[in-house]
């Protein structure tokens, strides 16, 4: 299993327990002279699922030709959405939302957003697997060390010492860390959607042809954890490749393009309805709040049991003190052909995972039993015999 402090062993690749990205430099690289990327009528730069947060510090460098009216140099970033980013030029300009004007395309391939340990810096996307979203609910279900030091949690967006967290999986320090600082961290335990009677809420919306993001009832875990329809249409969610209809993050869906006037918008939450509220289907041909019968066979444990009644050992049965058992009705066996049984024949009974058969064909003669897996009790044993393919003595 996975120790805190080491990676993953083979096996443990699935398990919560992830090692963080390195959070101390993170650079995007993206084609400035893409209009599909770079669009001169919004200000935005479009990267799917981004890592950059508002008012983050960044670096801008390109091999070519820099995209018009953004020189080479320090900008601040707005968070446009979770696919688009903007850039400002103060860190309070990007706070209200004021961007650079983007007045034409660079050229070349090569240009390049850098995130950075800086002195300035104090929020950071906290991911794994080279770009995964981490999912927390609590600071403490982080682990981070700076410089070989554990730091303390603290579930606030305004740490004091240490660190703490704020909305979409971001990490934020009571210190800007340094350049020199070095980083390690791993998450403990990813929060993930509870699979509850209440996951297949549906949320409704109505389009106005210029809103994009919605608040829903409750956190998506990511995009295909819910399926919309814009008047009964199914839409296609995006993915890390293609940009389509819809993205979700924590309990926000952004559409791609706003739905037109009067739309009518359902998003339903996928999940599991429990049998509070939905029907239980092929239970012994039974459906609703199903409820045990008699006459229901239950193997669930390897044990062959119907027509169940109460029954005790007989007193006297030497080493095996009086107890509770179950036995089963005599109309339930066929007895015939038996030798010694009868009529007297009194019932199965069941003790440490064995079954055997009670006789008081002569007074108070017993069977002797398989106890623990050797012969107890009596010796008047009339002979043996197998019901259900297990052993008995009669």
């Amino acid at each position: 299993m996975s120790y805190i402090g080491n990676s993953p062993t083979y096996g443990d690749t699935t398990s919560n327990f992830k090692i963080l990205d390195d959070i101390s430099s993170y650079t995007l690289t993206f084609d400035g002279s893409s209009a599909s990327v770079v669009s001169l009528a919004d200000d935005t730069i479009t990267q799917l699922d981004h890592r950059f947060i508002t008012g983050q510090r960044v670096t801008y460098a390109t091999t070519g030709s820099a995209i018009g009216n953004l020189p080479a140099g320090v900008y601040y970033i707005i968070k446009n959405d979770q696919n688009t980013i903007k850039l400002a030029l103060t860190q309070a300009d990007a706070n209200n939302n004021i961007a650079v004007d983007f007045t034409a395309l660079g050229t070349g391939t090569t240009h390049t957003l850098n995130v950075a340990f800086d002195g300035v810096n104090t929020k950071f996307k906290a991911t794994y697997d080279n770009g995964t979203k981490a999912y927390f609910t609590r600071a403490a279900q982080l682990q981070i060390s700076m410089n070989g030091v554990l730091q303390q949690p603290q579930d606030t967006s305004s740490p004091t010492n240490g660190y703490g967290f704020d909305v979409d999986s971001v990490i934020v320090f009571s210190t800007a860390p340094l350049v020199t600082d070095i980083f390690w961290g791993n998450i403990i335990a990813n929060t993930f959607a509870a699979f509850d009677i209440s996951d297949n809420e549906v949320d409704s919306f109505t389009g106005n042809a210029s809103t994009t993001e919605f608040n829903l009832s409750r956190d998506a875990p990511d995009n295909n954890s819910v399926l919309v329809t814009i008047d009964g249409v199914v839409q296609y969610p995006s993915d890390e490749n293609t940009t389509r209809a819809y993205s979700v993050y924590d309990n926000k869906i952004l559409f791609t393009a706003a739905p037109g006037n009067g739309t009518a918008i359902q998003v339903r939450h996928i999940g599991f309805a429990g049998a509070v509220t939905s029907s239980v289907t092929g239970f012994y041909g039974r459906t609703g709040n199903v409820t045990l019968q008699d006459g229901d066979v239950l193997r669930g444990d390897g044990t062959f049991i119907t027509n169940v009644v109460s029954s005790k050992w007989r007193t006297n049965t030497a080493g095996i003190s009086t107890q509770s058992s179950i036995g089963v009705n005599t109309t339930s066996v066929d007895t015939a052909g038996l030798t010694g049984i009868g009529n007297s024949f009194q019932g199965i009974y069941v003790s440490n995972g064995m079954m055997i058969m009670d006789n008081t064909l002569t007074g108070n003669h017993y069977i002797g039993t398989a106890y623990n897996g050797l012969m107890a009790g009596p010796v008047d044993v009339q002979g043996s015999l197998t019901i259900d393919g297990v052993w008995v003595v009669v």
